[in-house]
């Protein structure tokens, strides 16, 4: 399986709107720099990150247990107009290093925390993904490359989980 697509009722309010979102610098420089060779250089290339190093909101909790995973990380993810992380694999460096694996092991899921808005965009294996639906989510193992962007007028809103299978 390289992907899945999947469907959760949402819990959560819409105070993630209002968390301070860091903007971290990309930490893989050949793709950053392929980017801007491919004409990307007038766009943000990345979101806002609003990770596991500040407090979470208390529904945030329940986004550790959504899989049967082990090592469960989760970040709220903001891209703001015209910001985008085009074609890509994660490489998941800081993750493998901290717990000590393999990045094949590794597991990522996104879920979509409002409803879809004209101009955002997230791409998968090839294939384009629009309309969602608060609580829609994509799953997906290691090396699957994806596309995410803002391309409209309001921010797009994702949670980020990262994780591995329980042995």
């Amino acid at each position: 399986m390289s992907h899945r697509f999947g469907h959760i009722t949402p819990w959560w309010d819409d105070s993630f709107k209002h968390l301070n979102y860091v903007y971290y610098p990309l930490k893989n420089i050949h793709d950053e720099e392929r980017w801007r060779r491919e004409g990307y250089d007038r766009i943000t290339l990345n979101g806002g990150l609003y990770n596991m190093n500040q407090p979470m909101p208390d529904y945030a909790q329940k986004f550790f247990s959504m899989f049967d995973w082990d090592n469960v990380g989760i970040a709220f993810y903001r891209m703001n107009t015209l910001e985008a992380l085009p074609l890509h694999t994660d490489s998941y460096a800081t993750y493998t290093r901290m717990f000590d694996l393999k990045p094949e092991q590794v597991w990522r899921c996104i879920v979509f925390l409002e409803d879809w808005k004209s101009g955002h965009y997230f791409e998968i294996a090839g294939s384009a993904h629009m309309n969602w639906h608060a609580g829609d989510y994509v799953l997906w193992n290691n090396d699957v490359p994806h596309y995410a962007g803002n391309f409209g007028l309001e921010s797009r809103y994702t949670m980020q989980i990262t994780g591995t299978q329980r042995q």
